[in-house]
């Protein structure tokens, strides 16, 4: 993944640029993210917060996940395009969707999590690792890294 990139809602209300590369890059199989996307899995790339610059206004939905816990969609209100996640235990990490970026080709995932809700006729790549629920969390700094 390059150390700087940027990406876009279908319409291009909303723009963003990312100042330093991923702290992860991960295929997310929780419902929340099955429903949010239309389908099988998410693929997101973890980012420290601060390092995203947004240009332009998403509309926010706050539900309660799966886990009992409530995350944040974030998405282009004119088109509608997935743009970002959060989670409030971790407000230092954006998540971006990777079908966002102006170069997704560049998504290189580093783990399917939240493995436990995969759908049964998901085909896996074998050469990544498989999470059952969420990645590991650094305690330090709460960043997401894997």
């Amino acid at each position: 993944m390059p150390t700087q990139f940027t990406g876009a809602c279908a319409c291009g209300a909303i723009r963003y640029a990312c100042s330093e590369p991923p702290l992860g890059m991960f295929n997310c199989h929780c419902r929340d993210c099955q429903r949010a996307g239309g389908g099988p899995f998410s693929p997101m790339l973890a980012m420290a917060a601060h390092t995203v610059r947004i240009d332009g206004a998403p509309a926010f939905y706050t539900a309660q996940a799966s886990g009992g816990n409530h995350g944040t969609s974030g998405f282009c209100a004119a088109c509608g395009t997935q743009l970002f996640a959060k989670n409030p235990d971790h407000p230092d990490v954006l998540m971006i969707k990777a079908g966002s970026l102006d170069e997704p080709a560049a998504f290189k995932p580093v783990a399917d999590i939240w493995t436990v809700n995969a759908l049964p006729w998901v085909h896996f790549d074998r050469h990544i690792p498989k999470v059952f629920k969420s990645p590991p969390v650094l305690e330090k700094d709460n960043l997401v890294r894997f």
